[in-house]
């Protein structure tokens, strides 16, 4: 038994010494943003697994959706985040901005990897044509490091909103905590000012300087994937995908390296 002993703990210090060097490799995920219209597509029809099928196409790790019905009427009372979260095979938070039509309306966040915490934060102003809030979801990756993902769905009304709103973002995510992305639908074009007020904390990862496979912006480009200045990630990739016809938006894709 003694021999056994002094035999094994060169191994297993050895082993412990390599432990950390093993988690440090970088990750490689896949980020979805995508504003699903509630299943709606241009051709005016509900089909909420035709959806499923654009998202799994991407093989998407993380996926940001906005604009989800929750037990609505007009969805036929379906729980369209748990809907997605079975077809897909994924976990999923939903945060509730609205009540609408007999049930509830908002974000949802869907991943492969384990979600460990979240938090629903609604956002100014205090009185608005719509309540926007913004849903973090605190994930696991498979090397046992935390990241975040945060979803939101801005103003569509005015600039202005949606600077108050992208204040409110920064204010809660740039102050620490584990690295964060950002995804959703901004309602804001590049060239906008709540844009520029982002950027002094974001990246978009649609930059061209970061990577030569950034596909070039669409003439209304109001989506959006930044992550926050700083934290350790790469950008492999960032294209919008063609699919015109499940939702009234292109669903973006951004390939990332956590270091």
């Amino acid at each position: 038994m003694v021999m056994r002993f002094y035999f094994f703990a060169p191994l297993l210090a050895l082993a412990a010494f390599l432990a950390p060097v093993a988690s440090a490799k970088p990750a490689t995920f896949r980020v979805l943003c995508y504003n699903i219209h509630h299943g709606e597509g241009t051709d005016k029809k509900l089909d909420l697994e035709r959806i499923g099928r654009v998202i799994e196409s991407a093989a998407s790790d993380l996926v940001a959706v906005q604009e989800v019905d929750r037990g609505t009427t007009r969805t036929e009372r379906v729980d369209q985040a748990a809907a997605l979260a079975k077809q897909l095979g994924m976990s999923h938070v939903f945060g509730k901005t609205i009540d609408y039509a007999g049930g509830e309306y908002g974000l949802l966040v869907l991943s492969r990897f384990p979600l460990v915490g979240h938090e629903r934060v609604l956002l100014p102003p205090p009185i608005q044509q719509e309540q926007r809030g913004v849903l973090v979801a605190r994930i696991r990756l498979p090397d046992g490091r935390e990241i975040r993902l945060a979803c939101t769905h801005l103003s569509i009304v005015s600039d202005a909103e949606r600077a108050e709103q992208t204040a409110k973002i920064s204010e809660l995510l740039l102050d620490g905590g584990s690295p964060v992305i950002l995804a959703g639908d901004f309602n804001a074009r590049p060239e906008s000012a709540p844009i520029a007020l982002l950027k002094r904390g974001w990246t978009d990862s649609a930059d061209p300087a970061l990577n030569k496979h950034a596909t070039p912006e669409r003439k209304r480009k109001i989506d959006y994937i930044f992550f926050r200045k700083g934290d350790p990630f790469d950008v492999v990739e960032t294209r919008t995908l063609d699919e015109p016809v499940a939702s009234d938006h292109h669903p973006i894709l951004s390939v990332f390296t956590f270091k």
